[in-house]
């Protein structure tokens, strides 16, 4: 592996390791290296602070001068919430940076390292493209189509339960897992479930087995059926319920403390695209979705997951519910896949993640 590659790799490894939240910014990491030896790092503070890019150069100093750095992401070219990154790299001295993937937003795409390259800075894109592009992914997924990067969450049994037939889920997995699923709550802007789970587990939605901040609490409930008592709802906490939903019984929901937003209607429920928007207006780049079978069905029919986890237990339960709620496909080929797919143990159970390779599409336009 060449040294590029390897403090690349450093970057793209403390971006995953952020613990906390940076939307509606990327989460990007930085290296600033001078004679081979790493001066600087850093990853993208919470909205309203610094960048990567500036945090490693706050931490480089005047070593930064003459150095080269490696970022993720094409470094801000425009004035947002803070300074462009580009001009504090100039600033700085730096005399070469390497970048994984342009930035997708049309206030940068390319201007980034246009800029620097006016500026005399040497640069190069695509140093671990891939690894740069899927920790980018859910940005790019945010600006280009207007919608949240969506993950597919589940615990379920070596038969697909995720309940049995009465409706009991806790607990299918052990604690590694369970904190496994924090940990990613933690990371993600938002947790979606659907009225039937939020009605039959009664869940809180909140963090509680890692590190980080509560996400945005969401629950799909058409016709605005959900107890006012559910324990998911209150301040932070918002419902997604039909224009023509019974008024008293949306009233109800929001003298909670809980949000609430009329979503128009669509094929057996609410128009799950119209949901996505609306999330991603409100700053949601990533949001998990933890049920139940019917929601995850749902959004695979329409093309609306990205990503799927589960965690696999080494149990049975028989004709319990199942973690997709869809039609049988014609063939093995016709169904859904993982792909690249990271599988990795966590006490006695398995996790199973990856990005949603979709089917092509038939004539009819069948998922």
């Amino acid at each position: 592996m060449s040294d590029h590659a390897a403090f690349m790799r450093r970057a793209v490894s403390l971006a995953r390791s952020v613990r906390h939240r940076t939307s509606p910014n990327p989460t990007v990491g930085c290296v600033v290296v001078r004679d081979g030896v790493v001066v600087g790092e850093g990853v993208t503070r919470p909205v309203g602070e610094a960048h990567a890019e500036v945090v490693a150069l706050q931490a480089a100093g005047e070593a930064a001068r003459g150095a080269d750095m490696y970022v993720t992401l094409e470094p801000c070219s425009h004035h947002g919430r803070t300074p462009p990154c580009t001009d504090a790299i100039v600033a700085a001295g730096v005399a070469r940076v390497f970048v994984g993937v342009t930035d997708p937003n049309p206030l940068v795409d390319g201007r980034g390292v246009g800029q620097l390259q006016a500026a005399g800075v040497a640069t190069e894109i695509g140093v671990l493209r891939d690894d740069c592009a899927a920790l980018a992914a859910p940005f790019r997924r945010f600006i280009l189509d207007g919608r949240p990067w969506v993950v597919l969450k589940a615990a379920v049994s070596l038969d697909g339960r995720i309940a049995t037939a009465g409706g009991d889920s806790k607990w299918i997995t052990g604690e590694a897992a369970r904190a496994a699923g924090h940990r990613l709550r933690a990371r993600c802007d938002a947790v979606l479930v659907g009225s039937a789970t939020a009605q039959a587990d009664d869940p809180r939605l909140t963090v509680r087995d890692a590190e980080g901040d509560d996400p945005l609490r969401v629950v799909v409930d058409t016709e605005a059926a959900l107890s006012p008592e559910a324990a998911l709802l209150g301040p932070g906490a918002l419902v997604l319920h039909a224009p023509d939903a019974d008024a008293a019984r949306v009233a109800a929901l929001a003298g909670t403390g809980a949000a609430v937003c009329a979503t128009p209607r669509g094929p057996g429920g609410l128009d799950l695209g119209r949901a996505l928007a609306l999330l991603a207006q409100r700053g949601v780049v990533s949001v998990l979705v933890e049920g139940g079978g019917r929601l995850h069905g749902s959004l695979l029919a329409a093309r609306l997951a990205d990503e799927a986890c589960v965690f696999v237990a080494p149990r049975l339960l028989g004709r319990g519910r199942p973690v997709v709620d869809l039609p049988s496909v014609a063939t093995v080929g016709d169904g859904w896949r993982l792909d690249p797919v990271a599988i990795e143990p966590l006490g006695p159970d398995v996790r199973i993640q990856g990005p949603i390779l979709y089917p092509a599409p038939s004539d009819e336009g069948d998922a």
